[in-house]
Formats: C-alpha cells, structure tokens, sequence
C-alpha cells in the first residue's frame, strides 16, 4: 500500500468538512469525537457526540390578516360623520369604537359644529388593522351660528377582532 501524501490526506480532510458543514446546514446531527485517533489494528468507535442545528425560516415579510376594506371603511366614517353634521348621537356612537362610547359629550369639534363634509381620497396599508382617513369640513361657530370656514380634519377608523369597522379617534386639524 503506498502512503498517503499531504496534497491527498488535505483533500481528505476538505471533504470531511464539507460533508460536515453541509449536514450542518441541513440540519442532520453531525456526528464528532474528542478523542484523538486510536493507531491500533482492530476498530473501536470511539465516543460520538451529535449537535443539531435547527434553522428557522424567516417571518413572512406580510401579515397574514386581510387587508381593511375600502367600502366598510367607507360607510362607518359615513355614520359617524353624518351623526356629527346631524346632531344625532345614535348614529354617532354605532361608529365609534366601543372603548370611547362613553367618552362621547356632545357635536362640537374645537367649539364648532360640522355644518357638512368631504372626505379625501386615502390608502389602505397591507397587513394593518387601522387607517387614518381626513375629511375636509365646514365649520359653524357653535355660540354664533356663522359659517367658520373649512378645516381638514383626521380620524383613525379601526377594525376590531370581530371584524366591526369603528371611528377610534379624532386626530387634528389643519387650516
């Protein structure tokens, strides 16, 4: 038998660890010894001890929740702004979310009443369970009754986990 050269016991060793390293990445245990080699004629195995990498996949990059509707987001700001414009409270808490209900006093909105309004083209982000929708509104002066000109104003609109589209905030204004 002719002995081996360094060049061929180095080509050993890189394909033992890339076996090694492969079945690392896949996952399987990769079997290794402490023990340096034994130099006697008959094979004992020597002790193997086993590590096992586990690679977890990264988080989808999207939730899996379905993305808000238009049309629902639509209709509850509809409800809740017509019962701020109408004076009517019924409708006004029905679209406002449970939590704030309560908290509800009255119509006016830094001391005017919404005399009409518009609401402004929005987005609907993926994956998210609130949107924030801005309506351009006429004001009346609550004490004096005259036209106070038009503000633009933001809401966020929210779907709950029973899928109810609710209003969940007023936000601010812009002159």
């Amino acid at each position: 038998m002719r002995p081996l050269t360094s060049r061929v016991r180095a080509g050993v060793l890189l394909i033992g660890l890339g076996a090694s390293l492969s079945a690392c990445r896949s996952g399987l245990p990769v079997p290794s010894s402490d023990m340096p080699p034994t130099t006697s004629t008959s094979y004992s195995a020597p002790p193997v001890q086993t590590h096992t990498l586990t690679v977890t996949p990264p988080a989808p990059a999207s939730s899996s929740a379905a993305s808000l509707e238009p049309a629902a987001i639509d209709r509850v700001f509809q409800v809740y702004m017509n019962g701020l414009a109408n004076h009517d409270m019924t409708a006004l808490r029905s679209g406002t979310c449970p939590r704030l209900r309560e908290t509800l006093l009255g119509f006016e909105l830094h001391g005017h009443y919404v005399e009409r309004w518009q609401m402004l083209p929005y987005s609907v982000p993926a994956g998210q369970e609130s949107v924030t929708v801005q309506a351009t509104v006429t004001q009346r002066n609550a004490r004096t009754g005259k036209l106070a000109g038009d503000v633009v104003y933001s809401w966020n609109v929210e779907r709950n986990e029973d899928t109810s589209y609710y209003v969940c905030g007023w936000l601010d204004y812009n002159r």
